[in-house]
């Protein structure tokens, strides 16, 4: 109540086959389950971070790091990498926030129902 609730959305068909879609009165999207699609969305920094010296390489100031030389070199637009570390970090929140609800649920569950010391000391008494 109170604020804008268009549910109304539209797509637009750009030129260069890019779609852009209008969605009033969304204030947010999030990502679900998005890793998959994040390393298809941007294959071509998965592919070059396969070459990387180290498989942990965080792509930040390591030696060896073939990210780093590719968008040293001009073969990797930095927006492009800054863009994937975003996404990174977004599905990093939302693992935690996820984790947060679920440990929070997990408790509240276990206050309801008594925790499993509870039920151990009531069910030696019946005995």
């Amino acid at each position: 109540r109170g604020r804008h609730t268009t549910t109304h959305r539209e797509l637009f068909p750009l030129p260069g086959g890019a779609v852009m879609m209008d969605t009033p009165g969304m204030r947010e999207l999030q990502l679900w389950d998005a890793e998959e699609g994040r390393q298809e969305a941007f294959a071509d920094i998965e592919a070059v971070a396969a070459a990387c010296r180290f498989r942990d390489c965080r792509h930040e100031a390591e030696d060896g790091c073939a990210v780093k030389q590719a968008i040293a070199d001009g073969t990797l637009d930095p927006r492009r990498f800054a863009s994937y570390r975003k996404t990174g970090r977004e599905l990093e929140y939302m693992n935690r926030k996820e984790q947060t609800v679920s440990k929070r649920l997990k408790k509240s569950a276990e206050k309801r129902l008594g925790t499993n010391s509870d039920r151990r000391k009531y069910s030696q008494m019946d005995e």
